[in-house]
């Protein structure tokens, strides 16, 4: 007796008459349904409509557009103050660029909403509201630059602070490193630069004052715990500029050169060119280290640079905890997916609950207060929730959903046959989770877009399982979901950045799937068992789990 043909193969051997024919239509007419068709009961996957998302990435590339056409307007608006700077004569345009620069970085830090970052048991005069938001483009070195530059003008001052820091209450909407790195770091280095025009006339004295506030910076930096990042690797900068002072003022010496002020001579301290005498008193040189202490607080804001650190060592210490327990979240996740090709349900059901119990109530907190947090090690940890979550609702549904995978009366009789009730207990229900649907945690269209491409993977393995079961429908419903899935990213109206690294595997795991539906079917044309994908990728993977 001959053996059935499914109806794909008569379709096609139907439209053989005209040559060529057209490719197979692996992807279903209704785009939007999950039903099983009769003739083959094979389930079609809810299909993916990311249009609305790819609006959401197209927005958010126009916004990020318009942050590098206002960090140009000021670089443009900087670099002219700078120059009005080192222009003879020009003392009224000098003022006239300034007011305009303030004026369009006032109006773009203002621009962002505020949050306060002071102890709560501190005095409101004393909080310091900082935007701890991450800026667009690259609009944070940006404001760097303009605090550098706004920390060099405070150091010329000449109504009698001048030599001095520029406080960071002075600017209260930018944040800490952006204050470090502008008005610490970056000073420093302008102090150098400075150094080398005054040493040109022979100023000795405004090289000491530049030497003197770049020390007292360096002793107030090195009271900071800097972890790997752009601030630590801009500290270094620091000591090659106290470095260039310090061979200035020596060269200056052996050259003759001396400070023109005798007063200033008597109470400066030690420095690389002069000897402090001998004082015989204790009492004496105890009052001389109190009067340097004294003079450093004045250049220094000592006790707002000391809050701020205070703030900084307590973000530390959050993102400690929040890698920490993105590990715990990550391994549930991880262990989901594992349960899920197990066929352990209820483990996996278990394990994704508790993800999200970690997500929600420990580390979502921790990001509302320091947004920076969110990329990185949390980002990683919502991918994964996305895929496992997105995992069980292809092969489950989400809950509360009819059971039975629409299955009819006669194939649920044959669950109770091993050989036949296994390929039909295991049948997924196709359905695909939207970005909405994982509220109340809100995803950015990447963490999403990077789930969904992992969740490829984990149905190309699901693949495998059932195409040991000889299970061509499983296997063509895998790759009609994945086919999907790509089509509805290619469709975006723009993808996130990175999503193209994820294209090529996923491009690979439709082929690799559409091999193995090829090879089923002459195993089932031919009524006996061939080498195929599906053993292939059995012996890779018990040789990876021997490894």
């Amino acid at each position: 007796m001959a053996a059935r043909r499914p109806s794909h193969v008569l379709q096609a051997m139907t439209a053989a008459s005209s040559i060529p024919c057209k490719p197979l239509r692996y992807l279903s007419k209704n785009p939007f349904t999950s039903s099983i068709a009769e003739s083959e009961k094979k389930i079609t996957p809810f299909r993916l409509d990311l249009a609305e998302l790819g609006r959401k990435v197209q927005a958010s590339e126009e916004r990020r557009h318009t942050a590098f056409d206002l960090s140009r307007n000021i670089q443009i608006a900087l670099k002219k103050s700078q120059v009005s700077m080192e222009t003879e004569g020009g003392e009224e345009e000098e003022e006239k660029l300034e007011k305009e620069l303030d004026c369009l970085v006032e109006t773009y830090l203002k621009s962002s909403p505020a949050k306060d970052e002071g102890n709560g048991e501190e005095d409101a005069k004393d909080k310091k509201g900082s935007n701890r938001k991450p800026r667009e483009a690259n609009l944070s070195f940006r404001t760097e630059e303009f605090v550098r530059h706004k920390a060099f003008r405070h150091f010329l001052l000449q109504d009698g602070n001048g030599g001095k820091l520029l406080p960071p209450s002075a600017l209260p909407l930018v944040t800490d490193e952006e204050y470090l790195a502008g008005a610490c770091i970056g000073l420093s280095q302008d102090l150098a630069q400075y150094a080398v025009g005054r040493a040109t006339v022979r100023d000795v004295k405004s090289v000491r004052v530049a030497r003197d506030l770049v020390q007292d910076i360096m002793d107030q930096l090195l009271l900071f715990d800097f972890r790997n990042g752009p601030l630590r690797r801009k500290y270094d900068g620091t000591k090659y500029a106290l470095k260039t002072l310090e061979t200035i003022l020596y060269e200056l010496s052996v050259t003759g050169a001396t400070l023109d002020d005798e007063e200033e001579k008597e109470t400066k301290e030690d420095g690389p060119d002069t000897k402090r005498a001998k004082v015989e008193s204790d009492a004496a040189d105890a009052a001389m280290e109190v009067d340097k202490m004294e003079i450093s607080d004045e250049r220094i804001p000592t006790s707002e640079l000391s809050s701020l650190r205070e703030r900084m060592e307590r973000r530390d210490e959050m993102r400690e905890a929040l890698i920490k327990r993105c590990r715990d979240g990550q391994k549930a996740a991880k262990q989901a997916i594992f349960a899920l090709h197990r066929n352990d349900d209820t483990r996996a059901s278990k394990l994704l609950k508790q993800c999200h119990q970690c997500i929600t109530n420990d580390l979502l907190p921790m990001v509302e207060e320091e947004p920076g947090l969110r990329y990185g090690c949390f980002a990683n940890v919502l991918e994964e929730y996305v895929e496992g979550k997105m995992f069980y609702a292809w092969l489950h549904g989400l809950e509360g959903e009819e059971e039975g995978n629409g299955m009819n009366e006669d194939e649920k009789k044959g669950e109770d046959n091993p050989k036949k009730g296994n390929r039909l207990r295991h049948r997924p229900r196709g359905r695909m989770l939207q970005p909405d649907d994982f509220h109340p945690i809100h995803l950015e269209p990447d963490e999403y877009i990077g789930g969904l491409c992992d969740l490829t993977g984990e149905i190309g393995r699901y693949a495998v399982q059932r195409g040991m079961d000889r299970d061509a429908p499983g296997v063509r419903l895998c790759l009609e979901t994945n086919k999907s899935i790509m089509v509805a990213i290619l469709t975006m109206e723009r993808t996130p950045a990175g999503t193209g690294k994820k294209m090529g595997a996923l491009e690979q795991s439709i082929k690799k799937l559409e091999k193995m539906l090829y090879e089923l079917s002459l195993v089932e044309a031919t009524g006996r068992n061939i080498a195929t994908e599906v053993e292939d990728a059995v012996e890779e993977k018990n040789e990876e789990n021997n490894d």
